[in-house]
């Protein structure tokens, strides 16, 4: 991508002149054609013609269907963004946006003749590569670290062929994984390099691009640990834009964590990007502190289609989570929290316009996270009761 050499569709990880990272390039003229995604497929194969899989039978799905874009006036006049809407993510077969990476990424180690496929993970990138390894009919080899939630061990344990238990960080595992996967012994399932991988991602914009009668927002927010959520979706709304077809792309808004806030640092700096030892963060999916040569581009990107990147702390988060459910249904996880959070204060700093139609990528359901007993006190049934609830919801 650097040095702009070319490469064939092989299994290529880094360009092969510079080491840079690689991106795949379409035929305009053939994705001209896109009108409507094919109906006969399901997950990211409604959209194969933007997809780098070649063979049908490669195709692996389980039955996935668009997840809703919703509207979200309530949360919006609450954060000082009333034209928002809400990506919700947390209806795939996993409950997270990984299920469209790891749907290209199994398809991929499938085409090119793997038999094993691994991933490192905070946990939901192993639940969501082991279950489609598993539908695939390859090994999935999972390396996720010991802090995550009891309800994401579980998930992982049930689908997985392989998993290992990892002491420390994302960051510490990853060169080791990346050593492994450079002898070949596994398919590359991670976000650091794999161009085949991230691809499946680019069908967030599409089907935004859909849901919102074929039109571009203004802005779009994602939670960030490695930036393939948001790298991909915005190649995706360029390519849109090259075919003429949106006027604009959306400005992306990287999301974190203040515990992993090394996008968010350098934009507000102006710096360069510099990595960092991070800690514990209840947002596992941005609890990267080193995004290597992803952090760079990702910062680019964002630099270049004037984006902008902030941070909210674990509290900010988990009040958040609390606003969302209350004032628009949704029962969201934690990283799935960090873009709305963010937008928040990026809005009441000015930074996002509050007249700017604003989607938020929500990337996982809350159903998969461990939260703190709730404690409660019963009583026997009876109508008074009731009639003092009702009382108290009038009064209030």
């Amino acid at each position: 991508m650097d040095c702009n050499t070319e490469h064939p569709l092989a299994y290529h990880l880094n360009c092969t002149r510079c080491g840079g990272l690689l991106e795949i390039k379409y035929d305009l003229e053939r994705l001209s054609a896109f009108a409507s995604p094919d109906t006969n497929r399901t997950g990211v194969w409604r959209y194969a013609a933007w997809m780098p899989i070649h063979q049908p039978e490669h195709f692996i799905s389980l039955g996935e269907q668009p997840t809703p874009l919703i509207p979200a006036p309530r949360l919006g006049a609450a954060i000082g963004i009333p034209r928002l809407w809400i990506k919700f993510e947390g209806g795939l077969p996993t409950g997270t946006v990984k299920d469209r990476s790891s749907q290209t990424a199994t398809a991929a180690a499938k085409q090119f003749g793997f038999e094993v496929i691994g991933v490192v993970s905070t946990g939901n990138a192993a639940s969501s590569i082991a279950t489609y390894a598993t539908r695939a009919g390859l090994r999935g080899a999972v390396f996720c670290y010991t802090k995550t939630t009891q309800a994401k061990m579980a998930h992982i344990v049930g689908v997985s062929s392989d998993a290992i238990w990892y002491d420390g960080s994302y960051d510490d595992m990853i060169s080791v994984f990346d050593a492994a996967v450079d002898k070949e012994w596994i398919f590359d399932g991670g976000a650091t390099r794999n161009p085949y991988k991230q691809e499946g991602k680019k069908t967030v914009a599409l089907e935004v691009f859909e849901q919102l009668g074929r039109r571009a927002p203004d802005t779009m927010v994602y939670p960030v640990g490695m930036g393939e959520t948001l790298l991909a979706s915005q190649r995706a709304w360029s390519t849109l834009k090259a075919m003429s077809l949106v006027k604009n792309v959306p400005r992306p808004i990287s999301a974190q964590s203040n515990e992993a806030n090394t996008i968010a640092t350098a934009w507000t700096s102006g710096e360069n990007l510099q990595p960092k030892s991070i800690g514990y963060t209840i947002a596992e999916g941005t609890a990267v502190g080193d995004m290597g040569r992803k952090g760079l581009l990702t910062l680019r990107r964002i630099r270049e289609q004037n984006g902008a990147a902030g941070c909210v702390s674990d509290d900010e988060i988990l009040s958040m989570q609390q606003t969302i459910a209350s004032l628009e249904g949704l029962w969201v996880g934690p990283t799935g929290t960090v873009p709305v959070a963010v937008a928040a204060r990026l809005a009441k700093d000015h930074v996002i316009d509050k007249n700017d139609e604003t989607v938020c990528v929500v990337t996982e359901t809350g159903l998969k996270g461990d939260w703190a007993p709730s404690h409660v006190e019963a009583e026997k049934p009876s109508l008074h009761m009731i009639e003092r609830m009702l009382e108290h919801g009038r009064k209030t």
